[in-house]
């Protein structure tokens, strides 16, 4: 018998709602038959309104950081998920808790239960990404604090990304034995891109949040640019109802992933569109770029985060400094005018999908962790 998987996922609901990669690789173990249950362990509203009244700053930047970075809310969620592990009804045999910001080494050592973490980021990434001195030193270092006990108690770390996998060994200084490369799948199936049209001008930029952050407004000042030069350009904003009115924009507002007739529209931005791009400051994993990739769509990203090793590491794109709009306009003014470049890079970014990012082949690599920890 196989060992039986429990996900431990803080803000089910919400992910489940975003269709997040997390949810995703629960529903593949859940169809192999390997998977037992999921819990979630949000904590109630009210304390959620308390906490981020406790950490209040008329800076939206520092309020959001005090928050992410909050041991006082880590213990919180951490409490609420030892009790919430107590009462599961299902029998399992190992845990998957997604992220570190809940430690729930004490039930696991008690039932003898093993544990495993999994991730698109850590603190180290997160703050590293972040303008120094945006919030005091000791919340830093009690948030680092708590990742680094969480990572020494689990039995192993699985990580969607190769740079995230290095960082935990070299940041934290997690045994290189206990991180684990596992990937990412896309929600797409890679398409034939043989027939694909490369000569549509369009621009496609995704995000659902922090519009500038995620390279938005370097996105508009290079596109103002280009309509210089490509009168025909078009822009497609999609992800939330941007208030931007502006001639050759496209703004489509948020589409929820699980719904039939939000999808089939998602999917028609990225099959109209020429070209894939996201100069984001701050990016955790950056999915969007494979959902581009296996619609054989070229990719701009910025040199943050993770978006190198997908993107240039897989020769489906350029990386740029962040905020370079200059450039950024140079670049999709080569690339609109020459469709075999696209072509060249979205057809890289299509082969990379049906090879590596997959979610068979994802679950297969936790899968073959979890099992050979059972056989040793």
């Amino acid at each position: 018998m196989k060992p039986k998987i429990l996900g431990v996922v803080p803000g089910l609901e919400f992910q489940k709602r975003k269709g997040s990669a997390f949810i995703r690789i629960f529903q593949e173990l859940e169809r192999k038959g390997r998977l037992a249950s999921l819990v979630d362990v949000s904590l109630p509203k009210p304390l959620k309104w308390a906490l981020l009244a406790r950490n209040f700053s008329w800076d939206f930047q520092v309020w959001n950081t005090r928050n992410q970075l909050d041991v006082f809310r880590y213990n919180l969620a951490s409490r609420k998920a030892r009790k919430a592990l107590e009462n599961v009804d299902q029998e399992f045999d190992v845990i998957i808790q997604v992220g570190s910001n809940i430690d729930i080494s004490s039930f696991s050592e008690k039932e003898g239960k093993k544990c495993f973490s999994f991730h698109d980021n850590n603190a180290i990434s997160y703050i590293n990404q972040l303008p120094s001195d945006v919030v005091e030193s000791k919340i830093i270092h009690s948030a680092l604090a708590f990742e680094d006990q969480v990572y020494r108690k689990n039995n192993g770390i699985f990580s969607m990304s190769r740079t995230l996998a290095e960082s935990f060994v070299q940041d934290f200084s997690v045994p290189k034995d206990k991180v684990h490369y596992v990937g990412f799948g896309t929600p797409f199936e890679a398409q034939d891109i043989e027939s694909k049209n490369y000569n549509s001008k369009k621009i496609l930029f995704v995000a659902t949040h922090s519009f500038e952050k995620k390279g938005g407004e370097t996105v508009l000042v290079a596109f103002r640019k280009l309509r210089q030069w490509i009168p025909g350009a078009e822009l497609i904003l999609a992800g939330r109802e941007w208030d931007i009115r502006e001639e050759g924009v496209t703004v489509i507002g948020f589409l929820d992933k699980r719904v039939k007739e939000d999808f089939e529209v998602y999917k028609a931005c990225f099959e109209s569109a020429s070209v894939f791009v996201l100069p984001s400051q701050i990016e955790a994993f950056g999915e969007v770029f494979i959902e581009a990739m296996s619609y054989g769509l070229p990719c701009i990203g910025s040199t943050q985060g993770v978006m190198p090793e997908i993107i240039s590491g897989n020769k489906a794109g350029e990386v740029i400094q962040p905020n370079d709009s200059e450039g950024l306009a140079r670049l999709l003014f080569q690339w609109l005018s020459s469709p075999s470049i696209l072509k060249e890079k979205g057809r890289a970014g299509y082969l990379a999908v049906n090879t590596e990012y997959t979610w068979e082949n994802v679950s297969n690599r936790v899968l073959d962790v979890i099992d050979s920890s059972f056989e040793n």
